[in-house]
């Protein structure tokens, strides 16, 4: 089904955000936890396509704004937007003002009406078309799903944790996620979820309903088709990954129970969510026709590429190590030479992935992200979110194939931080408790690397090395450059913090160092 083209809604909120300049939607956009270009210095926001919504009593258009940037660079943004008269407390959603309009009509921010997020449910539903100027947006049901995209949506909520997106949950049945920053390509999060939901039997993410898809609509081409809009079944669950985790050490601290029955119940968990992880690395490695995901063998050019961005990383990270202020050196322990030492051990250790290379692993498309925070703990279990990848990557690095134990020394590091995270509460602490933190991060790292061994065997999984003491060499490979983009993180937003990376980088070249 298609709907109409440019409508007079659509004109008039061009016109309107033309009349004003760059100023307000530069202001808007300011505002949005979801615009990436804090910081940068923006030469022009324009309005530069729109898909009419609804035209009722509230018309709402969801339009692309473009962003273009001093230096060179620009970005795409998805905003939902509305036109109706300016209301007490509007300030921070008003953006510009229709002329000649009685009563004053403004063009404001919808995130937070309802109706425009049931518009988009039953346009996915309807797979419907929304022809603009420049692309089209295309409804896509996932097959048997159409039951499931067709039922009423009465209650709406906007969640607010999410930063990069907009996500929200109808009837605590069904979410939706608006991708918010628009690249020119294929997102891996709609195409990652489409392949596991119609190619594999994985079971271990919420169940996909629906797409809305974009393209250029000036071509019949659908080769830079991108998504704009998922839409999965909701899950119950108790919260994600690192809230869950934090809660159940700050338990383990509090509890009068015995702390050894305590800590097994969890880390019984921590072992569930490592088989969980295997199993999803083996279903995206499952298809052998489908040139995205198709399984290929890692060759010294990818070792090579691999090693040098590491290599590069390092420079830089010793570089700011060295730039450190005297005092802030003082406060971590760092000795005038240690930004050497490290740097030669990481060097020496990197060579490791070679095994990669050596063994003609094989290397398939990952997670990207993965830490406590991208999965949610449920009554089963875990399911695993979120396959945008590292949202300030380019497209074609989150879409890349990889080794997977990436993903697996992203989660260690993370089971790391929360563990120290509630070392860092501010609470009184006890060495004993500080013991049964520390303790615990070692038994969560060691059950979830044997539920993870138990479905993902070395001599088995393709995309492993052949033995399970070359896995853990190229394991701490990756931990160490993913300890190094935690450290350079730290440097330059939370210095109170950088112990943790940095500590975590001194125990993983502890014989060398």
């Amino acid at each position: 089904m298609s709907l109409a083209g440019q409508s007079p809604w659509t004109d008039q909120v061009r016109s309107a955000l033309e009349a004003q300049g760059r100023g307000p939607i530069i202001e808007y956009l300011q505002r949005q936890r979801w615009f990436r270009g804090k910081g940068r210095s923006v030469a022009d926001a324009r309005f530069l396509d729109g898909f009419e919504l609804s035209s009722g009593t509230v018309p709402h258009v969801l339009a692309v704004l473009l962003v273009e940037y001093r230096g060179g660079g620009q970005e795409r943004y998805a905003a939902p937007l509305s036109v109706r008269p300016r209301a007490e407390g509007d300030d921070a959603v008003a953006i510009a003002a229709l002329s000649d309009s009685t009563p004053q009509l403004w063009v404001c921010d919808a995130t937070r009406d309802d109706e425009v997020w049931r518009a988009l449910y039953a346009a996915v539903g309807g797979e419907k078309e929304i022809v603009g100027h420049v692309d089209c947006l295309a409804g896509k049901v996932i097959p048997g799903q159409q039951e499931e995209l067709t039922a009423p949506a009465d209650c709406v909520k906007v969640l607010s944790a999410e930063q990069s997106n907009t996500s929200v949950v109808l009837d605590r049945r069904v979410i939706m996620k608006l991708i918010r920053k628009l690249d020119l390509g294929i997102n891996p999060d709609g195409e990652v979820l489409e392949f596991l939901a119609t190619q594999t039997s994985c079971r271990d993410i919420p169940p996909l309903l629906g797409l809305m898809k974009y393209h250029d609509c000036r071509t019949e081409e659908t080769a830079v088709e991108g998504t704009i809009l998922v839409v999965q079944g909701f899950v119950q669950n108790k919260g994600d990954g690192w809230t869950h985790t934090l809660m159940r050490l700050e338990e383990l601290l509090n509890t009068s129970q015995s702390r050894r029955e305590m800590s097994d119940t969890f880390l019984g968990e921590i072992r569930h969510l490592g088989r969980v992880t295997g199993r999803l690395h083996l279903a995206l490695a499952s298809n052998a026709e489908l040139e995205a995901f198709r399984p290929e063998p890692t060759t010294d050019q990818d070792v090579e590429g691999w090693q040098g961005k590491m290599t590069q990383f390092l420079a830089d990270v010793c570089r700011d190590l060295r730039g450190m202020p005297v005092e802030q050196q003082a406060l971590v322990g760092l000795s005038l030479d240690e930004p050497d030492r490290l740097e030669k051990v990481c060097r020496t250790r990197f060579e490791n992935l070679r095994l990669l290379a050596e063994g003609r692993a094989a290397k398939v498309r990952c997670h990207g992200d993965y830490h406590l925070g991208q999965v949610l703990k449920t009554d089963d279990g875990f399911v695993v979110i979120d396959f945008e990848g590292e949202p300030t990557r380019p497209l074609e690095e989150r879409r890349a194939k990889y080794c997977p134990l990436k993903d697996v020394a992203g989660m260690l590091r993370s089971f790391n931080y929360a563990a120290h995270a509630v070392l860092k509460r501010g609470r009184p602490m006890s060495a004993t408790d500080r013991d049964v933190i520390m303790e615990w991060e070692r038994a969560a790292r060691a059950v979830f690397l044997e539920g993870y061994r138990s479905v993902a065997k070395p001599d088995e999984a393709e995309f492993l090395p052949d033995t399970w003491e070359d896995v853990v060499r190229v394991l701490q490979v990756y931990e160490l450059d993913k300890a190094l983009y935690e450290l350079q993180y730290e440097l330059h937003n939370r210095p109170d913090w950088l112990s943790i990376p940095l500590q975590g980088i001194r125990s993983l070249t502890l014989e060398e160092v």
